[in-house]
């Protein structure tokens, strides 16, 4: 497959995911998609990563890094990921994007919980492996990143809440709203 029909099967993951972007970005990775394995535990039941997913990562995370260097996305953010495998093993497409979304943390956006629409397909091809990857800004109810912002009841400032029940900046700000809610009835 050319690298002209890679770019066409990207904008159309584009135009389906995030259809308002003014910007996005892509590119294609050459080899095997490396798939994020299940978590593995020591002895004493300690969780730890697989060596191997490590270093895949950290192998994604530089690629990721010499081809987008633009500011890391601050709100939501669409995902779309193309795996071009070489052989038919049987991976499940949810650990292939959780690859690629993790690999992406720091660069590419904050935190994977941005990624508020994604797409992922797994296709043949024993000559080319490769892994086309897009993203965007996407436009969605759910806020993440810096998109989330609240107004606060204390003091009337903007923030960014650390949960999704928080209505105040800070312990001060709360307490004054208690009090002045107390106040009013």
């Amino acid at each position: 497959m050319s690298s002209e029909a890679d770019r066409t099967r990207g904008e159309e993951l584009l135009r389906f995911l995030a259809p308002e972007a003014a910007e996005s970005w892509g590119t294609v990775f050459l080899g095997e998609p490396h798939s994020k394995s299940r978590p593995r535990f020591s002895k004493d039941g300690h969780a730890y990563k697989d060596p191997a997913d490590a270093d895949a990562e950290q192998a994604t995370k530089w690629k990721l890094r010499r081809w987008f260097r633009r500011p890391m996305l601050t709100g939501n953010v669409a995902l779309g990921c193309v795996f071009f495998r070489s052989s038919m093993q049987l991976i499940d497409t949810d650990n292939l994007i959780k690859h690629v979304c993790d690999a992406g943390n720091g660069i590419l956006w904050v935190d994977d919980s941005q990624v508020t629409a994604k797409f992922g397909a797994i296709e043949l091809d024993p000559f080319l492996p490769r892994t086309v990857i897009v993203v965007a800004p996407h436009i969605s109810t759910m806020l993440r990143g810096t998109d989330y912002v609240r107004v606060c009841e204390g003091c009337g400032e903007t923030f960014q809440p650390s949960r999704t029940v928080q209505k105040n900046c800070s312990r001060d700000c709360a307490t004054a709203a208690r009090r002045f809610k107390a106040g009013r009835s």
